[in-house]
């Protein structure tokens, strides 16, 4: 079963801001990073059960070339992206 997936708009701002950050550091770097997260985001919704709760209900997927985790909780059939976060970055308050 193929799980439907709502990203949240701190996840959206989140990859905003790490795109406009990987385009200034060298052209192309990221529609890398892009398509790394899309590969994740894939991934979860076909097995999101796979990856285990790290905290409260929160699971996390990272992306293996980029330091970057997908934030997701799992509601029935669907998959919820919270935020998708640099591993050494500070979380937003």
């Amino acid at each position: 079963m193929e799980y439907k997936l709502i990203v949240k708009p701190e996840a959206e701002r989140d990859l905003m801001e790490a795109l406009e950050w990987y385009e200034e550091q060298r052209t192309g770097l990221e529609l890398e990073l892009y398509r790394k997260v899309s590969e994740v985001l894939d991934d979860i919704t076909k097995n999101p059960e796979y990856y285990q709760e790290r905290y409260r209900e929160v699971r996390i997927r990272f992306t293996r070339k980029f330091k970057y985790g997908v934030h997701y909780t799992i509601e029935g059939d669907i998959v919820y992206v919270h935020a998708i976060l640099h591993t050494s970055r500070k979380p937003r308050k």
